[in-house]
């Protein structure tokens, strides 16, 4: 008599649970259906600075089979991410059949050898044309790209103050800081004291090289106190 009511319960249990799997089955499928729950109308907002509207449209050509219920909005977020150009990506179901996606792009601030980097020190774009020509170039050991972005930040703002402006900010393999301005003029700024001998330099601009900047090749400011400068045509 015992061994009938374990199995008259282990049956009763066994349709039970099959009948839940049935209903959540039957429950996916209606919420899934396309004819009931259409996305109607997807907005996307972005710049479309450097991804293009049909880059965005080709992605999201891959989830037209969904409904506004099953659209699998976690994977199309990481395809979003995925693109080399993208930082953040926010996705809305908005009822009754409405998908609104913001794309926020990355910006960069210098080229870091064949690379962007934006100013978290996040490189992107790897081993592609560079179309931001009007960046900087910086260039250093690669696990030193931080310590060379924050050097560059303090030392361009700096020189903005004098209207001046960084073209390429490089570290040396011996440790050693070289900077060219965007007039062609190169400064050697050595290991230490960075800020102090380029404010030497910036005071000492308006005065003695502002008016003969076409002709000054390079500064050299490894020195206590002075600098020894190269003009064109000249040799070292």
């Amino acid at each position: 008599m015992e061994t009938g009511r374990l199995r008259y319960a282990s049956l009763l249990t066994f349709l039970i649970a099959c009948a839940l799997l049935l209903t959540v089955r039957l429950v996916y499928l209606f919420l899934a259906d396309t004819h009931r729950f259409p996305i109607a109308t997807v907005k996307v907002v972005a710049n479309y600075e450097h991804i293009s509207r049909q880059v965005v449209e080709n992605v999201l050509s891959n989830y037209f089979y969904a409904s506004f219920f099953s659209l699998p909005v976690g994977r199309l977020q990481n395809d979003l991410l995925a693109l080399d150009w993208t930082k953040e990506v926010y996705i809305a179901r908005i009822w009754p059949d409405t998908l609104k996606i913001t794309l926020i792009e990355k910006i960069p601030v210098a080229i870091w050898n064949d690379s962007l980097i934006t100013a978290e020190g996040e490189l992107f774009n790897t081993g592609k044309e560079q179309i931001e020509t009007n960046l900087p170039h910086l260039s250093g050991p690669v696990h030193q790209k931080t310590d060379v972005l924050q050097i560059y930040e303090k030392l361009s703002k700096l020189l903005a103050t004098y209207g001046l402006q960084v073209a390429s900010l490089q570290l040396r393999e011996n440790l050693a800081w070289e900077l060219s301005l965007t007039n062609g003029v190169l400064i050697r700024l050595g290991k230490q004291d960075l800020e102090n001998r380029l404010l030497r330099f910036c005071r000492a601009y308006p005065v003695v090289f502002s008016d003969k900047q076409d002709k000054l090749s390079s500064v050299d400011l490894r020195y206590s106190h002075g600098m020894a400068v190269q003009w064109k045509g000249t040799s070292k």
